[in-house]
């Protein structure tokens, strides 16, 4: 996967999305990313539809996207060489309703760590990338942020 021309945006193909997934591939746009998350189990469809629509794919299970919450995530995500390294969480999320999100300038260290390879993940949508795209992000992920559009 080459770095310079990763999405700036992701969708999470999680299971939570259900029966909405296909709906959601349909109208992600062009160019945008799709990370497999490991307990998909549909991925060959998934990846079907990215190829139709012109998205790019990333799979956990391979290493290609990585979620990160802590500096040992990341020391072991960087000597992986994960390509996407997702900086999670950085605001509360209905798919992790127990987890406290990261103080913000932990999460800016956190980026600014994986040499330019840092998405934003967790109650992501445009307008929250777009605060806290100074601190070091590349990009953003989400799940929710996509059935609102």
């Amino acid at each position: 996967m080459r770095r310079r021309h990763l999405p700036e945006a992701w969708l999470f193909a999680d299971e939570r999305l259900e029966e909405r997934l296909w709906e959601v591939l349909n109208r992600l746009p062009r160019g945008s990313g799709v990370v497999i998350t490991g307990s998909r189990k549909n991925g060959e469809a998934i990846r079907r539809i990215a190829r139709r629509r012109g998205l790019m794919i990333a799979e956990e299970r391979r290493g290609e996207a990585v979620r990160v919450h802590d500096m040992r995530e990341l020391r072991r995500a960087l000597g992986r060489g994960a390509s996407i390294l997702f900086i999670s969480s950085l605001h509360p999320t209905r798919s992790h309703p127990g987890r406290r999100p990261l103080p913000l300038m932990r999460a800016a260290t956190l980026a600014r760590l994986t040499r330019g390879r840092a998405y934003a993940l967790g109650g992501m949508d445009q307008k929250r990338f777009a605060a806290v795209r100074p601190l070091g992000f590349r990009g953003w992920g989400g799940i929710d942020a996509w059935l609102k559009t």
